[in-house]
């Protein structure tokens, strides 16, 4: 078996184990918890606010007060739990509908903001091909194995348009570049304005460490110097905004509980540190050699001069970064949207960190097209403001189902009128060689 074929094994096998995982969370009945730990299964007849009526899966009616149930530490009920059935059947159309709708502009401003990259690169795409090759590139992101799937055949096409073809491959990963970094900052954006609200700490973490990303790849992006000195960068932001994001953990959970993440960071910086500066471990490990290597690699130098050509004009790519934004704004809005629909009443300022930290944590490709790792996700953040396991695993299918495959499958008819219908791998073989022609 190849490695190719092992890792997207092991990523259908993460994918089914994380699927289990939190289907076993889902409850198919209305329950409620007493204080002592019992359940009472079956339909809910009656919900409060202080009366609530059960009529058991064994036929019987139960009747308890509000002050029988479980509560939080905090004295919120939390023993009341709708059943997945219930939760779909309560759907509420006079939301669902306008957002399934509202959503339908993530992919339209996706191709706007790939359609404008593509023109700081002078080439030339009509706005409709770049909608259309948006669609399939969603398509094929959904249906087909790991994540990167749709880039590849996204450049396979657009290669097929231009002349400059090492610019426009380029140019399709730099899409998702620049809408990664804009989701890091909308992020970082909503934690540093509710740093005050204890339910963001686990997400302030995830968070933080996107944005420490972001920066690096906005520094590689832009500076042509700091590319070249590769090493010294990531050196530099990773102990810079280290020893922010540690500083920030020690001012809210106090030294005694962090004590040991310092302690590993300063370890593992002092280790980088060393061979980047010190000439015989940066033979040891060939750094130089592989430096020159790359140095004189074609595709590299072109690569170089693409992303030269983005930093020259920094208007566009503005512009493209705030499109980002109100992109991700937007699937945050949706997502809110959804939940109203599900009866889910949690606050819109937690939808604007929560989805953004969830779809980068989803778009690490461990598993297949973040199936089981969203789902399990979405149940760990809106657990933390009190969403019931399953009213927030249902939100995140509903979501991925309405948002992410439903929208994309204009591209499988995008695909289908295509004459030439490349197979991922040999769409990855045509991009990596080169040997795309006009």
């Amino acid at each position: 078996m190849s490695r190719k074929h092992l890792l997207n094994v092991c990523r259908i096998l993460v994918s089914v184990g994380l699927i289990v995982f939190v289907c076993y969370k889902i409850r198919l009945n209305d329950t409620l918890v007493k204080k002592d730990g019992t359940e009472l299964a079956g339909r809910l007849l009656e919900k409060g606010p202080e009366r609530f009526v059960v009529e058991t899966v064994g036929g019987e009616t139960a009747t308890l007060n509000r002050s029988e149930l479980l509560h939080d530490a905090e004295g919120r009920l939390i023993g009341v739990h709708r059943g997945v059935v219930t939760v779909l059947r309560d759907l509420h159309l006079a939301w669902f509908i306008p957002t399934f709708l509202f959503v339908g502009l993530i992919p339209v401003l996706g191709a706007l903001r790939f359609h404008m990259l593509l023109g700081v690169q002078d080439v030339k795409v009509k706005l409709r091909d770049a909608l259309g090759l948006t669609f399939l590139g969603n398509f094929f992101n959904n249906f087909m194995l790991g994540l990167t799937g749709g880039d590849v055949v996204k450049a396979y096409y657009v290669a097929r348009q231009t002349e400059k073809r090492t610019e426009a491959v380029v140019t399709v990963f730099l899409d998702r570049m620049v809408g990664l970094i804009a989701m890091a900052v909308l992020a970082a954006a909503m934690v540093t304005v509710n740093l005050g609200d204890p339910k963001f700490r686990r997400a302030a973490m995830y968070v933080w460490v996107f944005l420490l990303m972001a920066c690096f790849m906005g520094l590689m992006l832009y500076s042509r110097r700091l590319r070249r000195k590769v090493e010294y960068t990531m050196l530099v932001v990773l102990g810079a905004g280290g020893t922010l994001i540690l500083a920030s953990r020690v001012w809210t959970r106090g030294w005694e509980a962090v004590w040991r993440e310092v302690l590993l960071f300063v370890v593992v910086v002092g280790l980088l540190a060393l061979f980047t500066l010190t000439s015989s471990l940066r033979r040891l490990v060939r750094l130089d050699e592989l430096r020159r290597a790359l140095a004189r690699s074609k595709l590299v130098r072109e690569m170089d001069e693409t992303f030269h050509v983005f930093s020259q004009s920094p208007g566009k790519t503005i512009i493209a970064f705030v499109i980002s934004l109100v992109c991700h704004s937007v699937a945050a809005t949706a997502t809110y949207g959804f939940a109203r629909a599900l009866g889910i009443h949690t606050p819109y300022r937690y939808f604007l960190v929560f989805v953004p930290v969830i779809l980068m944590i989803a778009a690490i490709p461990v598993s297949v097209a973040g199936w089981g790792v969203q789902e399990a996700v979405f149940q760990m953040f809106f657990g933390t403001v009190g969403v019931a396991a399953t009213e927030a695993i249902t939100l995140s299918f509903v979501f991925r189902l309405c948002s992410v495959v439903l929208w994309s499958l204009p591209g499988g008819v995008v695909f289908m009128l295509k004459k030439e219908r490349p197979s991922v791998r040999q769409a990855a073989r045509a991009v990596s060689e080169e040997e795309v022609a006009p």
